[in-house]
């Protein structure tokens, strides 16, 4: 039953699931060679520590007495309660519920902005800026890098190909001392730096961290979603203000998109009638400008055994502005010159260097960063409202990247930890052969929840990946704690007490000491993940936390709400016996 509910990750699809498949064959594997060697080895090893001796140290007297004392004072306890289990259970629901309000208190993010050692800077000029000064503003960039204590080395590329594709971008990854003996963290790093980029006209900077590399398909930063539809310009009318609003109210930063205009371009617009009436033909226009301008090849000559093409263009020196291209002459069909100023309307307007499409609709994509101690989830929902507000009819949003991943992925788990638990409930309705008791197995279920949530808020660490990881292993072995306290009272009850709640009081105290005993193991092997100061720690103390909290609560309220759950479904049990002759 407990590898039952970290199969259904085996079967997850997408990028996701080849991270959920190595986690759950893993803790389907760890739980199934632990039962093997629990029904094996520890009987041997323990017939072997076993002394044949009756006699005790101290120290096992003082333990022996403590648990004594504990577990009396446990049984007058549930006693008690065991006289009202209705509004007991009553109690621990509402519980419950009231906890699921927290979901919104607690911050939700794809994964947690993780100190790799590394930021990642991206820098592009105006659109049109020569490669030398798109170089001039790199190196002020550089020099305010250099300046960084924490700073290693850098290596900066400037409109070389890759991510810095154009000769107006430049792409620099940034070493930074080790986590260990730094005071800064990355995080801390890079909002000082947005502070001095600030300083430097004429570049738009952002920076962003590693932490979603390899995770996601797509861009890796925070914030990445993007808006469709007919109009390109309107669209990005929409985007500019879309972005102004999540800026402003305090919710992103280093936000841009991916929509770059090009350089102006002067178009020529032929004059069909004055054409006409100087008895020229726009083939005419065509091939003369681009003869004089582009040039064209008429023929080739062979010298010392190379062939050369003849070219005919004029002279750069002669086109120097657009003034100049009124100043080329075309001949009509009598042999006269007539200037392009007569025949062409010049016009400058501006270009596109690309167009997107998604869904063979014109988009523009919206990335950046989340301000520090954002949830993602929030400024994600914020977004998708401020583009339904801003956006007409026939206008669409839709989530990409680690954005993408994050609902996708939170959808995707919560799917698998609900087929765990069904699947985690028909073995546990044979096993005990009773469609009743495996119901107050589970009842321990919600409260790990539930501790979870309350552990996770009140240390500020967000829902994520790796939180909902732990919720999945919780889901593991919060049960085991309620399947001793059923399957011993059943046990109890088949050797004649007839009373449930005699049978509780006498069965669940005897079983006080193995609960406490696991879940102590429990929380003393998930401390070292929330302690050090290592790489990947963002990772590890989410899932620690999760499971520390949600094991401390779900083991004290299992202990009195799974007896009066339990007494109260036995009333449901079928009184049917079957009797076999022979």
């Amino acid at each position: 039953a407990v590898a039952a509910v970290f199969l259904p990750v085996v079967f997850m699809d997408g990028v996701i699931g080849k991270f959920f498949f190595q986690f759950g064959v893993t803790m389907s594997a760890a739980v199934l060679l632990s039962l093997v060697e629990a029904v094996t080895i520890t009987p041997m090893r323990s017939a072997a520590f076993m002394g044949s001796s009756d006699k005790i140290n101290k120290f096992e007297h003082f333990l022996e007495q403590l648990f004594a004392k504990i577990d009396a004072s446990y049984g007058r306890f549930l006693s008690r309660i065991l006289n009202w289990p209705k509004a007991i259970v009553f109690v621990s629901v509402g519980l419950f519920v009231l906890s699921m309000f927290l979901v919104k208190s607690v911050r939700q993010e794809f994964v947690p902005q993780q100190d790799q050692d590394m930021i990642i800077i991206n820098g592009q000029t105006p659109p049109g800026t020569s490669l030398n000064l798109t170089i001039e503003k790199a190196k002020a960039i550089e020099e305010i890098i250099k300046k960084q204590p924490d700073v290693i080395s850098y290596f900066n590329s400037i409109g070389a190909g890759g991510p810095a594709a154009e000769v107006n971008q430049f792409f620099m990854p940034v070493t930074l001392t080790s986590r260990e003996v730094r005071k800064k963290t990355h995080v801390q790093i890079m909002n000082e730096l947005r502070k001095e980029f600030a300083e430097v006209k004429g570049i738009r900077v952002s920076l962003r961290d590693n932490s979603t590399r390899g995770l996601t398909s797509g861009r890796q930063f925070p914030i990445s979603f993007n808006i469709s539809g007919p109009n390109l310009e309107l669209l990005l009318e929409k985007s500019q203000i879309i972005m102004k609003k999540l800026n402003d109210e305090g919710l992103t930063e280093d936000l841009d998109t991916d929509f770059k205009q090009g350089l102006p371009e002067y178009l020529a617009k032929p004059d069909r009638t004055a054409l006409a009436l100087r008895g020229i033909s726009i083939e005419s226009v065509a091939a003369t400008m681009g003869s004089t301008i582009a040039g064209v090849i008429q023929g080739q000559y062979t010298s010392e055994g190379k062939r050369y093409d003849i070219r005919i263009k004029l002279p750069d020196e002669l086109v120097k502005s657009p003034k100049n291209l009124e100043d080329v002459y075309v001949r009509n069909s009598f042999g006269n010159s007539v200037p392009l100023s007569h025949l062409v309307a010049f016009k400058e307007q501006k270009t596109y260097q690309s167009i997107s499409r998604v869904n063979r609709q014109r988009a523009i994509g919206i990335f950046g960063n989340i301000k520090t101690g954002q949830s993602q989830s929030k400024v994600l929902a914020r977004a998708e409202e401020i583009s339904r507000e801003s956006l007409p009819a026939g206008y669409g949003f839709s989530l990409e990247g680690s954005s993408a991943g994050l609902t996708d992925s939170f959808k995707s788990l919560t799917v698998a930890l609900l087929m765990g638990i069904m699947v985690a409930y028909m073995i546990l309705a044979v096993q005990f052969n009773s469609f009743i008791h495996p119901v107050s197995i589970l009842m321990a279920l919600p409260f790990s929840v539930t501790g979870a949530l309350l552990i996770l808020w009140a240390t500020n660490t967000s829902l994520n990946l790796f939180s909902f990881i732990g919720i999945i292993v919780l889901m593991g072995i919060a049960k085991k704690n309620s399947i001793l306290l059923v399957e011993f009272t059943n046990h109890t009850r088949r050797e004649g007490v007839e009373s449930v709640k005699e049978a509780l009081v006498k069965a669940c105290p005897v079983r006080l000491r193995p609960i406490l005993m696991t879940s102590v193991a429990t929380v003393a092997a998930a401390t070292p993940l929330i302690l050090g100061n290592s790489m990947g720690q963002e990772t590890r103390t989410p899932m620690g936390l999760t499971i520390i909290g949600g094991t401390i609560v779900s083991t004290v309220l299992t202990l009195f709400v799974v007896p009066c759950l339990y007494s109260v479904l036995s009333k449901l049990e079928s009184k049917k016996k079957i009797v076999i002759k022979i």
